[in-house]
């Protein structure tokens, strides 16, 4: 899945985002209380996406699919 795909879904459910180190990116969800790292440019490895998942528990089953 691509970086963008991923901002634009994050982004449309009131996730934000704040810069990590390098091409990293701190994503923090709407409750405020989870958050995740994805690495930014091109695709984001299957790691991360299941990681993305299973830390915003707060948003709706199914919400990246």
């Amino acid at each position: 899945m691509k970086y963008r795909e991923i901002a634009k879904i994050l982004k449309a459910l009131g996730c934000t985002s704040r810069s990590g180190k390098g091409d990293h990116e701190v994503w923090t969800c709407p409750c405020g209380q989870h958050r995740a790292v994805v690495t930014k440019p091109g695709e984001v490895s299957p790691g991360i996406v299941r990681d993305l998942i299973s830390k915003f528990t707060c948003l709706k089953k199914g919400w990246l699919q």
